[in-house]
């Protein structure tokens, strides 16, 4: 298999080989094996040294979405960067990948420890994909010109095998019934802003998005970005890593691997 060249698919897979016909084809990065840690260039784009970034999580993944968006922060200068993590068995990874404060929102509470944390008069940027159970905290919670960013609705959503239950069915809808609701005026007397998206609608956003990831390719090159940490399972224990990502407590990503691959 040709791990040299990688495209990336409109339903947010990753195909490895030479397929020069696909819409978002790349160079396997050089750096994303080595992981030197070394600084590289400046980055394209500029960050607000000023913002103050909370990632609000009900588990933080420490080495998915939000460790790179700790990573990412920190390379365009946001900060003091505050993570929320829902067990003790995160802290560490969370500060590893460049949180200066965690919150273990198992052991405190999270607005307390928020307030706290954070400056007097709110945060500059909140990255939520929690859903009900903190967005209208997490609006609350910014501060003048401050912005809201939604990219999930992780507390809506059953954990474990409860998942099929018809009474789980019936939760969710009455979670998505009880959603905040925003006020258009507040937004604008307070200068606040709710910003929402969901990868899998950018599809036919090839500018966009090749823009973006020839940046992210570039700070792994240089050693800025790093991958998260990947636990491997084989295919005899697909039940075992379902249940360990449903639980909450994995840290990372989990891969199912083939007697095929080395």
């Amino acid at each position: 298999m040709d791990r040299k060249h990688f495209e990336l698919t409109e339903e947010c897979g990753v195909k490895f080989g030479t397929l020069a016909t696909g819409k978002y084809y790349y160079n396997f990065p050089v750096g994303i094996a080595a992981q030197s840690g070394k600084e590289g260039g400046e980055a394209v784009f500029a960050g607000d040294g000023d913002v103050t970034v909370i990632e609000s999580f009900a588990d933080f993944d420490a080495g998915g979405v939000g460790g790179f968006l700790v990573q990412m922060s920190k390379i365009l200068g946001l900060g003091p960067i505050v993570g929320v993590v829902g067990s003790p068995s995160k802290v560490e990874e969370a500060k590893a990948l460049g949180c200066d404060i965690v919150i273990d929102k198992s052991s405190e509470d999270l607005w307390e420890a928020a307030e706290i944390a954070g400056p007097p008069n709110g945060y500059g940027t909140i990255m939520d994909a929690n859903g009900i159970s903190t967005l209208k905290e997490s609006y609350n919670h910014l501060a003048p010109s401050g912005r809201l960013i939604v990219f999930g609705f992780h507390s809506n959503l059953p954990m474990g095998r409860a998942i099929l239950s018809p009474i789980e069915w019936i939760r969710m809808a009455k979670k998505a019934a009880a959603m905040p609701m925003f006020d258009a005026m507040d937004c604008t007397v307070s200068n606040k802003s709710i910003l929402g998206f969901n990868l899998s609608f950018f599809a036919d956003e090839r500018e966009v998005l090749s823009d973006m990831f020839d940046q992210i390719l570039l700070w792994i090159e240089r050693g800025r970005l790093f991958c998260p940490n990947v636990v491997q399972m084989g295919m005899d224990h697909v039940a075992e890593a379902h249940d360990l990502i449903q639980s909450g407590k994995s840290v990372g990503k989990i891969v199912l691997t083939t007697s095929t691959v080395s």
